[in-house]
């Protein structure tokens, strides 16, 4: 087992934030560059994506900007400002962009010139992102608001879009609001909802193939023919969260044994720290966008009680402990450690992060990204932290002293990350190997693996 001292990382003396767009440079103490633009407000952002040398991000929730950056110099190519609030994290393929907005719509742009395509609103709250996949959209979002719309019982669906014309294909009901986003894998559409429920649906037609009480707690992943999930597990005495492969056609257990398998305290009731944002932060953005509590239609009750996670704000942030996957290993990050296990022959290692501020029982880094030979992590403490994909060993450890909810876009050998206080941090990495994940999860099908 490796263990890495958090308290001895690289401090990044960042310039003051400026709110304005305007992207200000700075050199790490051993000797990397890089840039800081900040938006207007202090609100949490998304995972940028990257296509063609631009970054698309908005301003974050409650925000109602969003703007695409060259992603050499930090500097705005384009801006707009959108009709509702809250811009997820964006996907970006033939030559479009495609993000909700929290209250409460989708929106198509052109990715050059930021020209919306379309645009429809569908419910309020949108919280997860939306993945496209062979000129497809695929979004969640909770029924019965639009007009003519009638359902017997409020809830959700999983809705299948024309990417160029907003042209609705196919609607399928599913039990809540999905956690981070769909995830798309040949001619199938796999997500997990708030209570728990993993869906399988036939991409073409929506049709249900199976789904699963499994209790995961975060997206699927898709490796061959596999759908890897961690799985709560609660006992008298404390929350486990392993890692479990089920069979992607089916829905079944693949094998006898959990293969990760931590504890997990961040997945109680009383946990604050599940979304990486702390509780009081998330109040205070909801009541800024007129959330005195969550509105119903989010369904937040069942999602406090499974994950934690109580507020619009928490959820809009909350990716869970999500598997990625490199060269035949399995990688997992959450409280306080990063491991990874060989996909054929079970070996393993652990990297075990300490320090004074480190407590395992909150959720303290995103899901990683993947590199070429790295995986990259960022600490709701503000690190920035790579890690090498075969011994665990780390690249580099800095501290930026800005906390950070959500895994960095890889791109030019740089990654680029968004804070939890309204900056966008790019840091050249000096090598290539911070490159080929450009969005979450990697891709615009959230199932990029290397």
């Amino acid at each position: 087992m490796t263990t890495v001292n958090l308290d001895q990382a690289i401090k990044i003396n960042l310039p003051p934030a400026r709110r304005d767009l305007r992207p200000l440079s700075f050199e790490t103490s051993d000797g990397r560059r890089g840039w800081m633009t900040s938006f207007a407000g202090d609100r949490p952002i998304a995972t940028p994506a990257y296509d063609k040398g631009m970054l698309f991000v908005g301003g974050g929730y409650g925000s109602y900007e969003f703007v695409a950056l060259d992603a050499a110099s930090g500097s705005v190519a384009w801006k707009t400002t959108t009709a509702d609030d809250g811009p997820t994290a964006a996907v970006v393929e033939d030559d479009l962009v495609a993000f909700n907005t929290e209250s409460c719509s989708i929106i198509v742009c052109k990715a050059q010139t930021g020209e919306v395509v379309w645009q429809e609103w569908l419910g309020d709250p949108l919280m997860s992102q939306p993945a496209i996949s062979e000129g497809k959209l695929f979004l969640a979002y909770p029924t019965g608001q639009r007009k003519g719309q009638a359902v017997a019982q409020r809830s959700h669906a999983m809705l299948c879009a024309d990417l160029r014309t907003g042209e609705h294909i196919w609607e399928q009901p599913i039990t809540g609001d999905v956690i981070t986003a769909p995830v798309v894998n040949d001619d199938q559409v796999f997500f997990t909802c708030y209570d728990g429920t993993a869906f399988c649906l036939d991409a073409k037609k929506g049709k249900v193939e199976w789904r699963e009480k499994t209790d995961s707690t975060a997206a699927p992943l898709v490796v061959d023919n596999e759908v890897v999930m961690p799985e709560k597990q609660e006992t008298a005495s404390q929350v486990e969260e392993p890692v479990w492969r089920r069979h992607r056609h089916s829905g079944e257990r693949a094998h006898a044994q959990a293969m990760m398998r931590k504890k997990a305290a961040y997945l109680g009731e009383s946990s604050s720290m599940s979304s990486g944002l702390e509780d009081d932060y998330c109040d205070g953005l909801d009541s800024s966008v007129g959330f005195a509590s969550a509105p119903h239609a989010a369904k937040l009750q069942t999602a406090h009680r499974f994950v934690g996670v109580s507020t619009v704000a928490g959820a809009w942030a909350y990716q869970g402990s999500r598997a990625s996957y490199s060269k035949g290993k399995y990688y997992q990050a959450g409280s306080g450690s990063v491991d990874c296990t060989d996909k054929e022959t079970g070996r393993s290692w652990k990297t075990e992060f300490t320090g004074k501020d480190v407590n395992i029982d909150d959720q303290i880094f995103t899901p990683p990204s993947m590199g070429k030979d790295y995986l990259y992590l960022c600490s709701r403490y503000g690190h920035l932290v790579s890690v090498n994909q075969d011994n665990g060993s780390t690249g580099f450890c800095y501290q930026t002293g800005l906390p950070m909810a959500f895994q960095p876009c890889l791109a030019q050998g740089s990654a680029f990350v968004g804070t939890s206080h309204g900056s966008l941090i790019c840091l050249e990495t000096g090598s290539d190997d911070a490159s080929g994940w450009h969005m979450w999860g990697g891709n615009a099908q959230h199932n990029k693996t290397r």
